[in-house]
């Protein structure tokens, strides 16, 4: 009998969905045949850790500016569910959204804490390259709060330096 895999897991579509945004197609294939992925499935579950491989490559190869801008054009090419009407909301959509794509994951990977009416802290505990999950975060500001600023809180630590989680400001 074979058992479940209980490693970290990612399904195929949503993979699918992030090679789309990625402007540089060659670096995305030659990265992933590397890795030994040919051709992703949007129904099949991969290893979260070959597709961290990849985020990974993509920054040494990239920088970090081509991962912010992969944020931001996934947030500006997926429709969000109606209920999303405001920064908050679409912070819970992308955390929910989040769930749905990978398995075998725990707590929230998508976390708000309200300073005052003026600030909020967005703590991202998920394991991918925080510039990526800047450029998701900053792009549902531009729809929904657009005269916010959000900054990265290095002080409380930085997953790029091997901290759990990232902390990012907004100031509405």
């Amino acid at each position: 009998m074979k058992r479940p895999s209980i490693e970290p897991q990612i399904i195929g579509k949503y993979v699918i969905a992030i090679l789309r945004v990625c402007p540089d197609a060659d670096i995305n294939r030659k990265i992933l045949n590397k890795l030994g992925l040919k051709k992703i499935e949007p129904t099949v579950w991969y290893s979260q850790i070959t597709f961290l491989k990849f985020f990974m490559q993509l920054l040494k190869e990239k920088g970090e500016d081509y991962l912010y801008e992969t944020g931001k054009k996934l947030i500006s090419e997926t429709q969000l569910p109606p209920n999303v009407v405001d920064f908050q909301s679409a912070v819970s959509s992308l955390d929910l959204g989040y769930t749905i794509a990978h398995r075998n994951q725990s707590g929230a990977m998508f976390g708000q804490k309200n300073f005052n009416e003026f600030q909020l802290e967005v703590v991202a505990a998920n394991p991918y390259p925080c510039p990526f999950d800047w450029g998701l975060l900053q792009e549902l500001l531009n729809k929904y709060s657009p005269g916010a600023v959000l900054s990265h809180d290095f002080s409380k630590g930085c997953r790029l330096d091997g901290d759990h989680a990232c902390h990012f400001t907004v100031t509405f």
